[in-house]
């Protein structure tokens, strides 16, 4: 067996994708809540910052789900578009973001003159959080999934199933002959 295929199908990986999904859920929340604030505070709904709040209401849904999905033993990197698109999305919500944020312009920008500027910031924070584990779940689920797609294209099967029993035990398999008949059964 390959160590990458065994590596990015393993444990570690899955791991790996369900602490990063958890983040992500986690800081989707954040700034769904404090933007929900902003939006019910002031009558003042800029396009950044219902953009800002559609995108993470779309994140905050669909890593719900997302969170147990490495737990199952069939996921192979499946969510790669979903992350490679809300990765994306992301970055634009973070680039609106640091638009309307940063610098003096806090206080003049989405929502106007709520003098809430810490939490401006910690939107903009939990933005640069939530894209750059998006970004980090993209590159693993793109391994996990050529890594399965590679393994299922040599020929093998599905690589928690092609494990060996033991250390030093053999398997028999039936080699089938070229008309179709079974032939007799070989120790690998």
């Amino acid at each position: 067996m390959d160590t990458r295929t065994g590596f990015w199908n393993g444990r570690i990986a899955r791991m790996l994708l369900g602490a990063n999904n958890f983040i992500i859920l986690a800081s989707s929340a954040i700034i769904v809540g404090i933007l929900s604030y902003f939006l019910r505070r002031d009558r003042h709904r800029g396009t950044h910052i219902v953009y800002e709040e559609v995108i993470a209401v779309l994140t905050l849904f669909t890593y719900l789900f997302a969170v147990v999905l490495p737990v199952l033993k069939f996921y192979r990197g499946y969510m790669l578009p979903v992350n490679l698109v809300l990765s994306y999305l992301w970055l634009t919500s973070l680039i609106f973001s640091s638009q309307d944020y940063s610098g003096r312009r806090c206080l003049l920008h989405s929502p106007p003159l709520l003098n809430r500027c810490g939490l401006k910031h910690t939107v903009q924070a939990f933005q640069i959080i939530g894209f750059v584990f998006l970004f980090f779940n993209t590159l693993i689920e793109a391994m996990m999934w050529a890594s399965h797609r590679g393994h299922r294209m040599l020929g093998g099967g599905d690589p928690e199933k092609d494990r060996p029993l033991a250390t030093g035990t053999t398997t028999a398999t039936t080699a089938v002959g070229t008309d179709g008949e079974r032939v007799a059964p070989v120790a690998v």
